[in-house]
């Protein structure tokens, strides 16, 4: 997980990102990854479509064992190894042969990281949203709310606590 700090507690992520950044979610996006790979060569023409099929099927996090995983991660040292073992495990023998196929770890690591962040950024695009709405509601409701301006930390000319708001914005 990104953050379980005691001091900092959720200042600076939400439980949302928070799942997003976890080891499942690391996993589900490696996941999705091997999926999508087995599809893409199958789509080439490398390997049967149903074999494509039987891979993506079998790309679930509930099909991982996860204590197994990280066991023979403490082994080898290399992340992906053991997500490659765990999803071959989950696939028929024909389909496992092509597990992996073609990719390196890497390629799984860093493609399942962009996955991660462009699910983070919904999350974050979508609590902007709600921002700019409340700024938007709140800049209408005091558009004529009087307030004292500033200017270098001195008082200025009075203007609109609306009009404050809508800088904001």
């Amino acid at each position: 997980m990104i953050s379980k700090s005691f001091y900092f507690k959720h200042l600076f992520t939400t439980d949302e990102i928070e799942e997003v950044f976890s080891d499942r979610g690391r996993i589900a996006a490696w996941l999705d990854v091997e999926a999508a790979l087995a599809r893409s060569v199958a789509a080439c023409g490398l390997i049967p479509e149903a074999v494509a099929t039987a891979i993506t099927e079998a790309a679930d996090y509930n099909n991982i064992d996860i204590i197994a995983m990280r066991e023979e991660y403490e082994k080898v040292g290399f992340p992906i190894l053991p997500l490659v073992h765990q999803l071959a495990k989950a696939c028929e023998p024909e389909a496992a042969k092509f597990v992996h196929w073609g990719a390196t770890t890497q390629d799984i690591i860093d493609t399942g990281l962009v996955l991660q962040m462009r699910d983070g950024l919904r999350l974050i695009e979508a609590d902007l949203d709600r921002i700019i709405s409340a700024l938007a509601q709140l800049c209408e409701k005091h558009r004529n709310t009087p307030m004292a301006g500033r200017t270098f930390q001195q008082k200025a000319a009075p203007i609109t606590f609306g009009f404050k708001v809508a800088v904001w914005l």
